[in-house]
């Protein structure tokens, strides 16, 4: 046997060692890594790594290569489902990581401008999946993060990152004059000089801006009287106070009707989601140090309409180390979760009129990572005569400001193909709910589905009563 080996392979290039023995492959030999070797890093990180291994390094090695990211499942890893690329899946990311801040890979770049290590983590959606569904908790969403944030600190911060991360400074802006606004946001001529100089796709609608504020709206409105199940302080996100105001509407219509006393956390900022997945992890705390200081001495709940919002309290400040981000984490609720613990307790408050017929309900990601989805299907099926089902859907492919931009913009259509889909295969007159503002607004784009939020179905089903 040996001497075949030889004949047919006299240079020992395949398989050396493996076939026969030659004492290359002792148990003890060509380990990975040696003991006391450490990645080394060429930046200071920001984020704490708290929820698991309070290190970049410590955590990224969590990776051990077990491919359970390779899976076909629908949320893990939703890049890597579109595409079939290894360099797609959470655990393909990881090795790109690794391999370039050893130079390994791309050895005469500088790590963070590494173009194997963009390719790995721009195409990341930051969905989370990996933080709950890897067997080792892998959270890629926050390694993308504090790699962005460590290109931005040592080569500037590009344009577009700078005006995708404060949506809230153009939704106030846009809001002073909506008209001129919206019909700004159909001007081919000016979504073509955006897309050349800011990157977001020509091709992609972006949602309208309202005419009256959501914050104008609840301040100007006739004040109820005090409901007697107590105060909940309601999170308007960005979009729900600049561009779908119907949302809060609804929901504070349902939180009323239910017995609770509605204010909105005065001189709040944006949460900061925006800034955190553009890697300015400095403006996404400093959003978060405002906000702490606005809720410093509240007990109410802190309740939520958009999912992503609430995953920055619940998470993301923590991870930060914005002082008193703990506190805040035990107050907030998304809205979902606080109205079917308040059915729970008081069913008929508030009641509702029948609602014959299907409910499909889309999962936002976050909510998949930080909370059991099956509380939607619950609050859904509190509607008499309503039946819900959770679709067995993944990402959209929206990710806020990834399905926007031109070069990720086919990309993000493949991971929406199979969500599509499964809405189009809905029997007529089925309803559908998507909570998470970028699910709508995909859905919305590719399909003749008109979701709701949650809360809109609530309210809907309210009426008559």
């Amino acid at each position: 046997m040996r001497r075949i080996k030889e004949c047919f392979d006299p240079r020992n290039g395949m398989n050396p060692g493996k076939i026969f023995d030659d004492g290359t492959y002792k148990i003890d030999s060509h380990l990975r890594q040696s003991a006391g070797a450490a990645i080394p890093l060429p930046f200071e990180p920001v984020i704490a790594f708290a929820a698991k291994d309070a290190s970049f390094v410590g955590h990224l090695e969590q990776c051990n290569g077990c491919g359970g990211c390779r899976k076909d499942a629908p949320t893990m890893c939703p890049t890597f489902i579109a595409t079939g690329d290894e360099l797609m899946s959470t655990r393909g990311r990881a090795n790109i990581i690794r391999a370039v801040l050893e130079r390994r890979i791309d050895a005469d770049a500088q790590p963070v401008l590494s173009p194997a290590l963009d390719a790995a983590i721009s195409n990341c959606l930051s969905c989370k999946a990996c933080a709950t569904e890897c067997p080792s908790n892998v959270n890629m969403a926050l390694l993308k993060a504090e790699l962005l944030h460590a290109r931005h600190r040592t080569h500037g911060t590009p344009l577009a990152a700078r005006i995708i991360s404060r949506v809230d400074l153009l939704g106030a802006l846009a809001c002073l004059t909506p008209g001129l606004a919206n019909a700004g946001l159909k001007w081919k001529w000016l979504r073509r000089l955006m897309e050349k100089t800011l990157g977001i796709a020509a091709q992609r609608p972006l949602p309208a801006y309202t005419r009256e504020r959501f914050d104008v709206w609840f301040r100007r409105r006739p004040r109820p009287k005090p409901g007697g199940r107590g105060r909940v302080l309601l999170w308007d996100d960005c979009f729900v106070r600049y561009n779908e105001p119907e949302i809060g509407i609804a929901a504070v219509r349902v939180l009323e009707a239910a017995g609770f006393e509605v204010r909105l956390p005065e001189g709040r900022a944006c949460c900061g989601r925006p800034a955190f997945s553009m890697g300015r992890l400095d403006v996404a705390a400093a959003m978060g140090r405002r906000n702490m200081a606005v809720l410093k001495d509240n007990r109410d709940p802190i309740v939520f309409l958009e999912p992503s919002c609430y995953s920055m309290f619940h998470e993301d400040y923590r991870e930060l180390r914005v002082p008193g981000a703990e506190d805040a984490a035990a107050h907030a609720v998304l809205f979902e979760a606080f109205m079917d613990h308040a059915l729970a307790e008081t069913p008929d408050a508030p009641a509702f009129s029948e609602m014959p017929g299907l409910t499909a309900i889309h999962a936002h990601c976050h909510v998949k990572a930080l909370l059991d989805v099956s509380v939607l299907k619950r609050l859904a099926e509190r509607i008499p005569n309503n039946t819900a089902r959770l679709l067995d859907t993944g990402c959209c492919g929206m990710a806020g400001a990834f399905g926007a931009t031109a070069s990720k913009y086919n990309l993000s259509l493949q991971v929406a193909q199979p969500l599509i889909e499964k809405i189009d295969a809905l029997p007529a007159g089925a309803r559908l709910v998507a909570s998470g503002a970028s699910c709508r607004h995909q859905i919305e784009h590719l399909s003749a589905a008109k979701p709701l939020h949650m809360a809109e179905l609530l309210a809907e089903a309210m009426e008559g009563k």
